[in-house]
C-alpha cells in the first residue's frame, strides 16, 4: 500500500508542472508592436526586342513599421491574425529611370506551435500592398498587390513582452512599362529579414 501512495504522489507531482504548463497560454490574446529590419527589393526588367533581352537589379534598404494582430492559442498550436504597415529607404537603379519603394501594408495569418517553455516557431501568409514610385526622370506611382510567404520565431521575455525573428518573401507581379522598340516588362519580388518586439494584454 505504501509503495502505492509514494507512487500516486510522485504522479501528482510529475503532473502538477505539466497540468500547469498546459493551462498557461504565453500566445493568447491581442498585441501589439514594432519592427525594424533589412529589406531587399528585386525587379527584372524584360524588353520586348527580338530576342527579348532581361536587365536585374535590386537595392537593399532598411525597414521599419509597426504591427497589431490577435492570436489564438489551442494547446501548443496558436493560430493568429496581424496587420502591419512598414516603410524602407533605397531604390532600384536602372539604366534611364529609378523605381523607389514606400510603405507598404500587410494583412496575414499565421499559423505555430509552442515549443517549450516560452518559444514559438510559425509560418505566415496572407496579402500584401506595396507602393513604387518611378522617378529619374519622375514617373507615375502606383499601389501594387500581391502576397507574402514567411517564416519565423517568437519568445516570450515577460508577462506581457515577446521578441521575435522572421523571414519574408513577397511577389508584387508584373507591371507594363512604355519604350522605344515596344513595352517593355517590370517585375517586382522582395526578401526582408525583420525583427521586432510585440507588447501583449
Amino acid at each position: 500500500m505504501s509503495r502505492l501512495i509514494l507512487a500516486a504522489v510522485a504522479a501528482a507531482a510529475f503532473a502538477s508542472p505539466a497540468l500547469a504548463a498546459d493551462g498557461d497560454k504565453p500566445f493568447q490574446g491581442p498585441f501589439i508592436g514594432g519592427q525594424f529590419g533589412w529589406q531587399q527589393d528585386r525587379q527584372s526588367l524584360t524588353t520586348s526586342t527580338v530576342p527579348p533581352a532581361t536587365v536585374r537589379a535590386s537595392s537593399d534598404g532598411f525597414a521599419y513599421g509597426g504591427q497589431i494582430g490577435y492570436d489564438f492559442q489551442i494547446g501548443s498550436a496558436v493560430l493568429g491574425l496581424e496587420t502591419s504597415i512598414t516603410g524602407r529607404t533605397g531604390q532600384t537603379r536602372f539604366a534611364g529611370f529609378d523605381v523607389e519603394q514606400g510603405r507598404t501594408i500587410n494583412v496575414t495569418g499565421r499559423a505555430g506551435w509552442v515549443i517549450a517553455p516560452n518559444g514559438l516557431v510559425y509560418a505566415r501568409g496572407g496579402y500584401s500592398n506595396a507602393r513604387y514610385s518611378i522617378s529619374n526622370p519622375t514617373g507615375p506611382s502606383e499601389n501594387r498587390d500581391g502576397y507574402l510567404l514567411g517564416v519565423g520565431y517568437e519568445h516570450k521575455l515577460g508577462s506581457n513582452i515577446s521578441a521575435r525573428l522572421e523571414y519574408n518573401y513577397a511577389d508584387y507581379g508584373n507591371d507594363t512599362l512604355p519604350g522605344t522598340g515596344g513595352p517593355s516588362t517590370l517585375n517586382y519580388h522582395r526578401h526582408a529579414v525583420m525583427t521586432g518586439i510585440n507588447f501583449r494584454f
